[in-house]
């Protein structure tokens, strides 16, 4: 009877402190302050539920608000390949770069261009740019006298097309990104846990992925050096599960 007393004592002590399991719980915790509780909150939700920008702004805030800053730059890196056009969004990311101690640079305006539609949006914008430039073909061989009006139309089209797959382009090298995570990585000379370091990324710091080997990814920083790390030293802008 005693040890079913304390089992029962025990459980509902750790039922107390489990963690979120709905947006509302999630919300909740970090309203009140538990923060912790309410990252394992959003994580159970993106398990659950899969990858969402407004989940995982949510979580990129509560990992600040533990003072992970490397962690909030992964989900705040994932909600705005999500929806690129969030100024809250983009706000929160730089806020937490600028608070792992990283250089914050604006966009290109290629890149800026690139964040105005998701590369859904574009691929949607693309295909009706190429429905419209087959259609001012079509239209100036039948109606020879309006060439004019369809090589305009043609064009615009054409530029409009040439410009979502620009966009796409851009963001789906984004995919190839990662984010440092462990405060001790090294990019090693070779796929080796051996191997002789060659330089120190930051926590925090985004890395363009090249190519895997076993348990190294060979990655290159935005100063174009290049090292081998450990695939648990950082994290995937899209995870390979």
């Amino acid at each position: 009877m005693k040890t079913h007393l304390i089992l029962t004592l025990t459980a509902l002590c750790l039922a107390g402190h489990a963690p979120a399991e709905t947006l509302d719980d999630a919300n909740r915790a970090f309203a009140e302050g538990h923060y912790h509780e309410s990252t394992l909150g959003f994580q159970a939700l993106l398990s659950q539920e899969g990858y969402s920008a407004p989940v995982l702004f949510d979580l990129g805030n509560s990992y600040d608000r533990e003072g992970d800053f490397a962690q909030a730059i992964v989900a705040y890196k994932r909600a705005q390949w999500l929806s690129p056009d969030d100024p809250d969004i983009a706000a929160n990311l730089r806020l937490a770069q600028k608070q792992a101690g990283l250089p914050v640079t604006e966009p290109l305006w290629s890149e800026q261009i690139s964040r105005l539609l998701s590369a859904s949006g574009w691929a949607w914008v693309g295909s009706g740019a190429w429905t419209l430039l087959c259609a001012s073909l079509l239209a100036r061989t039948a109606l020879p006298q309006r060439r004019s009006l369809f090589f305009l139309s043609g064009a615009a089209s054409a530029l409009v097309l040439f410009t979502a797959i620009a966009a796409m382009v851009i963001l789906s090298n984004e995919l190839h990104q990662a984010v440092v995570t462990d405060k001790s990585a090294s990019a090693l000379i070779s796929p080796f846990p051996d191997a002789r370091a060659v330089f120190s990324p930051s926590p925090g710091e985004t890395v363009t992925v090249q190519k895997a080997y076993h348990d190294f990814f060979l990655v290159k920083d935005a100063a174009n050096r290049m090292g081998w790390i450990s695939k648990s030293q950082i994290a995937l802008l899209v995870s390979d599960g």
